[in-house]
């Protein structure tokens, strides 16, 4: 399980590190991140369980909305845990079945889910996920989950350079 948390850790920061808002300026020096403020949304809010257009061979991922934020530059970010996936690992070791946190806008969020399931679910745990974004002065997807866990495969098994089966 520490193996699959590293790898998770691993694909967060890498997306991070293609962030919309970067960290360093042009000049090199460090630049302060806007800070998220706090919103509501008239259809998403926290412990929400939706279902989604999913890839084929997850029909039964979930996604949890975990917290509403504001952004100037990026309007309003759904934060989503993603849970019932299999990430194919092209190295044969442990395939991750859950992103624990991924900032998403709620724009790309709206395009992707198809029913709510549930509401008032108690959130998982996901604030050292979103501590990392918030340190990195992490970017948001605007794509569909399924495209973002596309992605997130291809991330994941960058690291061994080779590619998703």
């Amino acid at each position: 399980m520490a193996k699959v948390r590293s790898f998770l850790i691993f694909i967060l920061l890498v997306i991070l590190s293609h962030s919309s808002m970067a960290q360093q300026g042009t000049d090199g020096r460090a630049k302060t991140c806007v800070a998220p403020q706090a919103a509501t949304d008239p259809k998403f809010s926290p412990g929400q369980v939706w279902s989604y257009r999913t890839r084929r061979g997850e029909e039964s991922s979930t996604i949890t909305v975990l917290r509403i934020e504001r952004l100037p530059n990026a309007g309003v970010i759904v934060h989503v845990r993603i849970s019932g996936i299999h990430l194919k690992n092209c190295s044969g070791g442990p395939s991750p079945t859950n992103i624990g946190h991924t900032p998403i806008s709620r724009e790309a969020l709206d395009r992707s889910v198809t029913k709510l399931i549930e509401q008032g679910r108690t959130l998982p745990d996901y604030e050292e996920g979103y501590n990392q974004w918030r340190q990195a002065c992490g970017g948001v997807y605007t794509i569909a989950v399924a495209d973002l866990v596309k992605a997130d495969e291809e991330t994941f098994n960058s690291q061994w350079n080779c590619s998703s089966p």
